[in-house]
């Protein structure tokens, strides 16, 4: 060995024995939001009890927890499972340093709504007139509308840069998508039926459009589904009525991490991170779930929707392509 590799060695062990404790920062997203308040504070119960030390990072969402990640070799990020393929797809290199924890813990709903427009298929016939509001580009439905367009590129990239607003926040983007006939805003919103996103919706009259494609609930990424679609309540049950059920797609929150084989072999560093993504990986699920709480059964709640309500959407939706010139 020349003395240009020894050295070389020798950084290397010093940098990694100069890292902070592995595991010690998960990044999630805005504090506001359920990454940083209610998920990563129960996953940080289960990894204090095995002697690590992580610590929720407030950050700016899927995007930004990916960059992190990568720079922080030991760290956990909390990302949009399509939000991450869509991502991948343009960096493939830097995606292979990367792997799945597990996306098994809660999925958000990818909801789209609109004065007017009633199905996905009248939404796919009028592509090509029909107005965009997104939340801001960074934002996990930004990066959901850009993994639609390499998924079911036959509709989406028909979508001219004209068409499509970006708003300062969901809540803007519905206001904006409500005010005005052939016009829809897309967000992304966890199952909660007393969220103030579901309720102006619905105090605003506006119609959830169910979006189902077979494209896109086969889409996958290192073997994790990206979609899959579910029938899930946008209200709360009441004494004299029940609760109104919209059926769309969700995508998984995926814990990724650095693959073990960046670390040296042989070191500490390596050791602990991989027994961070063994503890993670085959904790029992309801361990790593918020045990107190209004959330509790949030995420404890179980979640699918009927063969006849996807056969009969999936139908609609690819009928209503077929006819795209």
């Amino acid at each position: 060995m020349s003395r240009t590799t020894h050295f070389a060695t020798a950084l290397l062990l010093l940098a990694v024995s100069a890292m902070p404790a592995l595991g010690q920062n998960i990044f999630t997203g805005g504090k506001s939001g359920a990454y940083f308040g209610t998920l990563c504070p129960a996953l940080t119960d289960t990894l204090r009890n095995e002697g690590f030390t992580p610590t929720c990072v407030e950050t700016a969402g899927s995007l930004d927890n990916i960059k992190r990640v990568l720079a922080e070799p030991g760290s956990v990020a909390m990302v949009q499972t399509d939000a991450f393929a869509n991502w991948a797809a343009a960096n493939p290199e830097e995606a292979k340093k990367l792997v799945t924890i597990r996306a098994d813990l809660a999925s958000e709903g990818i909801y789209l709504v609109s004065r007017n427009l009633r199905e996905f298929g009248d939404v796919v016939r009028l592509v090509t007139r029909v107005k965009f509001v997104l939340p801001p580009q960074a934002s996990g439905a930004a990066q959901t509308f850009e993994n639609f367009k390499k998924v079911l590129p036959n509709v989406f990239t028909r979508i001219e840069p004209g068409q499509i607003t970006y708003a300062e926040s969901a809540a803007k983007a519905i206001d904006i998508a409500l005010s005005a006939d052939n016009t829809v805003a897309l967000f992304v919103q966890l199952p909660d039926p007393t969220n103030a996103t579901f309720k102006t919706v619905i105090e605003k009259k506006g119609n959830f459009i169910p979006i189902a494609a077979r494209a896109l609930v086969n889409q996958q990424i290192n073997g994790q589904a990206v979609y899959a679609l579910e029938t899930r309540p946008v209200t709360e049950a009441g004494l004299l009525k029940n609760a109104i059920e919209v059926t769309t797609l969700s995508t998984p929150i995926m814990l990724i991490t650095q693959s073990p084989e960046t670390l040296p072999a042989g070191t500490n560093a390596r050791t602990n991170h991989e027994d961070l993504i063994k503890l993670i990986r085959t904790t029992p699920k309801e361990k790593l779930l918020p045990k107190a709480g209004a959330t509790v059964s949030l995420f404890n709640r179980a979640f699918s929707s009927s063969k006849d309500i996807a056969d009969s959407l999936y139908a609609k939706a690819e009928e209503a392509i077929k006819t795209l010139k």
